[in-house]
Formats: structure tokens, sequence, C-alpha cells
């Protein structure tokens, strides 16, 4: 995969991850999502099989309502208990060792130590964070949209840092997908994010061991 293609998947791995739209329903009809993503599984060797929850069965008109239903199920902040798509949930709220607060050490939470660390990096770069993420900037889909941005115009030493340490919670995320059972078409987005992300690490570990080598 060029970094182009890879930015291009990022960008659709987060609308992937946004509430379902029209358009995202019309490209599943029509199978264009299933057959854009297999040629990149083709060439991990992972076939088609991973695909399977974005293959519809009799051209399925109640499509839209289906995804719309399983997205809520899954993620909406209406839901008590619901999958969070946001990296603080998943790590202690704080690395300091010097917090005295009571739940510093607690997940689940909003504003951690990812959160502000991202926030430092969106300034610095002069992105606007969109008004519905103001208070999760953490969100896999900001993530997601970021490293396709990181794919275009970074180097791969950069890509690696922020994988590394704003995208290692992917896994755990992957534990929840399965804990609720979620949908066939959300199964196999996360399957095709984890898988991504392994590759690339991969990858990145080679490029970084090649690069000490001439040095």
């Amino acid at each position: 995969m060029t970094h182009l293609e890879k930015a291009s998947l990022c960008e659709l791995l987060a609308s992937l991850f946004s509430p379902p739209d029209r358009e995202m329903e019309k490209l599943v009809q029509e199978g264009s999502l299933y057959f854009f993503l297999k040629k990149f599984t083709d060439e991990w060797g992972e076939g088609g099989q991973l695909l399977k929850g974005f293959l519809v069965e009799n051209n399925s008109e109640n499509l839209g309502e289906e995804l719309k239903t399983a997205y809520e199920h899954l993620f909406s902040d209406l839901q008590e208990d619901r999958i969070g798509l946001i990296e603080s949930f998943y790590k202690p709220w704080t690395q300091d060792p010097h917090c005295s607060l009571l739940f510093a050490s607690s997940k689940g939470l909003l504003l951690g130590d990812s959160a502000l660390h991202l926030l430092a990096i969106y300034e610095r770069c002069g992105l606007v964070i969109p008004e519905e993420f103001k208070w999760k900037p953490d969100h896999l889909v900001l993530e997601l949209e970021f490293l396709s941005q990181l794919y275009r115009f970074k180097t791969d030493q950069e890509i690696k840092l922020f994988i590394e340490h704003h995208l290692d919670w992917i896994p755990s995320l992957k534990k929840e997908f399965e804990h609720f059972h979620a949908h066939p078409f959300y199964v196999s987005t996360i399957e095709i994010l984890d898988l991504f992300l392994k590759r690339e690490r991969e990858r990145l570990e080679v490029v970084e061991h090649g690069s000490k080598k001439n040095d």
C-alpha cells in the first residue's frame, strides 16, 4: 500500500466509526465498500472473510435503519451500557505520579492525558476541533482523520510515534466489540482497523531498524 492509499483507508475507517448516513448505506448496498477494502485484505493475505460484515443479502431495503440502530446500540451517549470510542476511557486518567486526585488512576473518564496531549498537537498543527468533539479530542474518528493527514504529509517516524502513543488501545476496543456481540458490519470495521495497525507496526519496526543500521 502506498501512503496515499493508507491515508484514504484511514479516512474511510473514520467514516465507518461515524454515525451511518445515506452515502455509507449506498456504498454498502452497491458493494463498493466491500470491493474497495478487498484489494487491501488480498494484499495482506486475508482474502474476503474479514469483510463479510460489509456484504448485504438480497439488497436489504432496511439497511440504513439497521446500521443506525446498531450504531446507537453500541456507541450512543444515551446508552448506559455502551462502547466508548474515546482513548481516555481505556487508560488511567493520568500517568502523573504526583497527582493526588482520588480518580487519577481510574479509567472510563474524559479528558485524560491522551486527550490533553492531542489538544496540544492539534493546536500546534493549527487544527480546529469540531464542536461535537470539544470534550473528546481523543475520539477514534479524530485520531483516524489525523493519522490520515500524517500519511499524506509527515514521515514514517512521526506516524510510528502516533500509532504507538495514541492507537495502542485498539485491542482493548476490539474486546469490547466482542463483549457486546456487535453487528457484523462493525465487527468487520474493527477487524480491518486492528489488522491494518498490526501490519503498520510491523512495517514501521522494520523501517526503524533499517534506519538505525544505516546510521
